[in-house]
């Protein structure tokens, strides 16, 4: 019963001081003289300058309500940035159709449009935190300097943070290149080249800073988008390109050769994942114990080790019925 009483007391004078000090803040922001504003509300005569000089007490615990109301509302609005995000996305009709699996079947996988809407809605959530505390932090700065001298503050403050920054800086930039280009979004298998070193794996999560990638593995690891300079992406495209070596005796190159070219124009109606004639092509000019010949293909698009398999068995049978022997 006593703390119901203390809420009942304390939770509506909490709000009045958080009132008061957002309304004191806001004004002091705005650089209102208060003389003027209670003058405006009471009148003129002794009681407004009673008011001030009583106000003027109690102005800077106010002020110092003001920095942590506005921060706590800032970190509200993290809190809520991704319900705030997807609001946004369906106030501007950004929305993808579902798929309802059907009964007793798994759900099916997520299309290109829905990861692009969660990648989306993560990257807006994001930059939504990042003005929230942008915002906050202007309006408590303004509680003890003016906003002109503010300004000339932080230029000088940005001057030398943009130099000793600069790798966040480069990181934040390269983030929102990523996002209008549309590189990759959450679902997608990536391959990162950096230096000394290749990363593969899943996007889980995408900011306008960093990418968070599942590696085959399974370690979570967390690449600053400053460092995604080249990219492949195994989730995009029309198609998936595949070859394969065969290794022929050199006087059964002709032969084989002619039995290569042939089959070439056949192909795409005996293997359905080819989705054209293959190329056959030498690699680099070299003849000595056996010949290599590549055939690259283009096979439908995620069947390429699939295709490579039934190429292999495809081109061994013809070209034992043709008599031509492997080498190598």
């Amino acid at each position: 019963m006593s703390r119901r009483l203390l809420l009942v007391i304390f939770v509506p004078l909490l709000a009045l001081i958080a009132l008061t000090a957002l309304t004191v803040g806001l004004l002091q922001t705005a650089q209102v003289d208060e003389l003027e504003l209670v003058e405006s509300v009471v009148g003129s005569g002794p009681l407004p300058a009673w008011l001030v000089r009583l106000y003027g007490y109690a102005e800077l615990p106010l002020r110092l309500a003001f920095v942590i109301v506005i921060f706590g509302l800032a970190w509200l609005v993290t809190r809520i940035s991704g319900r705030l995000a997807g609001w946004a996305l369906r106030f501007a009709r950004y929305e993808t159709p579902s798929r309802a699996p059907a009964p007793g079947a798994l759900p099916p996988p997520p299309s290109a449009q829905a990861r692009r809407h969660q990648t989306v809605q993560l990257l807006l959530a994001s930059f939504i935190n990042f003005i929230a505390f942008i915002v906050a932090f202007i309006l408590a700065a303004g509680q003890f300097v003016s906003l002109v001298n503010l300004a000339v503050v932080s230029t000088i403050v940005a001057n030398a943070f943009g130099f000793a920054a600069r790798d966040y800086i480069g990181d934040f930039l390269n983030g929102i290149s990523n996002i209008f280009e549309n590189r990759f979004d959450v679902g997608d298998n990536v391959s990162i080249f950096r230096v000394g070193d290749t990363l593969e794996g899943t996007v889980e999560r995408v900011t306008v800073r960093t990418l968070t990638i599942r590696t085959r593995a399974g370690e979570l690891i967390v690449v600053p988008q400053g460092e995604v300079r080249i990219l492949r992406n195994y989730s995009r495209g029309s198609f998936t390109g595949t070859h394969v070596v065969v290794l022929v005796a050199p006087a059964d190159l002709p032969a084989a050769l002619a039995v290569l070219l042939a089959l070439a124009e056949e192909a795409p109606a005996l293997l359905p994942d080819l989705l054209e004639p293959w190329k056959v092509v030498g690699h680099d000019g070299q003849l000595g114990a056996a010949a290599e010949i590549h055939l690259h293909a283009r096979a439908r698009y995620g069947r390429g080790a699939e295709l490579r398999l039934r190429m292999m068995t495809l081109v061994a049978e013809r070209l034992a019925a043709a008599g031509v022997g492997l080498g190598g």
